[in-house]
């Protein structure tokens, strides 16, 4: 009889350790999962700004009145200064800058017009 009430709380010992396990798996899957979402719109974030750059750079270099449009898979806010571009996706941000030209911006959204005005470049939400 001992035996029997021996093997169950052994039993009942394995199992609560395997509750235990599982339970601390899901804890760390949940913090797993917001460790990629923060990354992500940091991701989305560098690769809005450098696209902004890229296309800034190159209305710069082809002179006044050249113009570009941009069109991202997500909605960006920019902020600029000087020569600096700032993308804001949620509370992750990027910075980059434009090598010759200034720049100007405005606005937020997934498409962007990209102009070269007397050697100021011009950021603002385009037209569909």
């Amino acid at each position: 009889m001992l035996m029997k009430g021996q093997a169950t709380v052994e039993y009942l010992l394995v199992f609560s350790m395997g509750l235990a396990l599982i339970a601390f798996a899901v804890g760390a899957l949940g913090t797993i999962r917001d460790a990629e979402s923060r990354m992500s719109g940091l991701e989305q974030a560098e690769i809005a700004a450098a696209s902004l750059k890229s296309a800034g750079d190159e209305a710069c270099a082809l002179g006044d009145g050249n113009s570009r449009v941009v069109e991202l898979s997500w909605a960006v806010e920019l902020e600029c200064s000087g020569n600096v571009i700032k993308a804001y996706i949620g509370n992750q941000s990027a910075i980059t800058g434009l090598e010759h030209c200034d720049v100007s911006c405005s606005g937020s959204g997934d498409r962007f017009g990209v102009s070269n005005s007397y050697g100021i470049i011009e950021i603002g939400e385009s037209a569909p």
